[in-house]
């Protein structure tokens, strides 16, 4: 029988998604916790039957992949949790050395995206953790938002904020995928993990309260609160727009093949 996996990230930001989760799965289905970039590999290799994981990943494997409908971490404007901190002025980072949190290859893409392509600059990247003689720090999750209260350059930009201004868009970081021969050997459990997470999702969003437990340490309530109603958890139609004009942009730059279709997963 199969123990079906599923992968989450333990950010803040997953809290409404994994409040119920526990107690709403089916008992064989566990949930493993692991930084974005983990569980790309890990839903590649078969060490996870479904995952959160990076939307660049959906477009590097259309084919090995499914998406649960409705499902994803984005934002509509401003998202508060990746974060490029720099010291200087942000059109002098051209032949500068910025530094690159390794856990998010969305994060990642997107940051070259919008410096290359949108502000016409040229920095050096390299993944690790700020050093001191780098112009710039690329940060996320939970590192981000502490981070942001002390931060290590005096410069900050928010991406998803850079983002909307550049397209009018919002932008989804992360999707719900699934492997495409658990998607269709498994459809009635896959129905049930997505109910699972939609029932979960909105018990969470209507109780944000019960969820400042779960906040990182220095994060005061109202920040909590605040960052969490910046996030949004859908996949609408406006959000599939957003992943096809981010993908269109990732194709033309040659980091994947073509804009892929977006493939649901289907169930009886």
């Amino acid at each position: 029988m199969l123990r079906f996996r599923v992968g989450l990230v333990e950010y803040f930001n997953t809290a409404p998604l994994r409040y119920l989760l526990p107690r709403l799965l089916p008992s064989r289905v566990e949930v493993i916790f692991a930084p974005p970039a983990v569980l790309n590999r890990m839903i590649l290799s078969g060490d996870l039957e479904a995952g959160l994981v990076s939307s660049l990943l959906y477009a590097q494997y259309p084919e090995d992949l499914r998406l649960l409908p409705d499902l994803s971490i984005s934002t509509t404007g401003r998202v508060e949790s990746v974060l490029l901190f720099y010291r200087g002025k942000l059109e002098e980072l051209s032949q500068k050395l910025i530094t690159l949190t390794p856990e998010s290859a969305t994060s990642v893409a997107l940051l070259r995206l919008l410096l290359e392509d949108f502000y016409g600059l040229k920095p050096f990247y390299l993944f690790g953790k700020p050093q001191k003689g780098a112009a710039g720090y690329l940060a996320i999750g939970d590192e981000a938002l502490i981070l942001r209260k002390a931060p290590p350059f005096p410069g900050i930009l928010d991406l998803g904020g850079v983002w909307i201004e550049k397209t009018g868009l919002p932008f989804v970081f992360a999707v719900l995928a699934v492997r495409k021969e658990t998607a269709e050997r498994y459809p009635e459990l896959v129905r049930r993990v997505a109910e699972a997470f939609y029932l979960s999702r909105a018990v969470g969003l209507a109780r944000l309260e019960a969820l400042l437990d779960l906040r990182p340490p220095g994060l005061t309530a109202d920040e909590a609160l605040n960052y969490l109603r910046g996030l949004e958890y859908d996949l609408s139609g406006r959000k599939q727009e957003a992943l096809r004009v981010f993908f269109s942009h990732l194709a033309r730059r040659g980091e994947i093949p073509g804009v892929p279709e977006l493939r649901f997963t289907e169930w009886p």
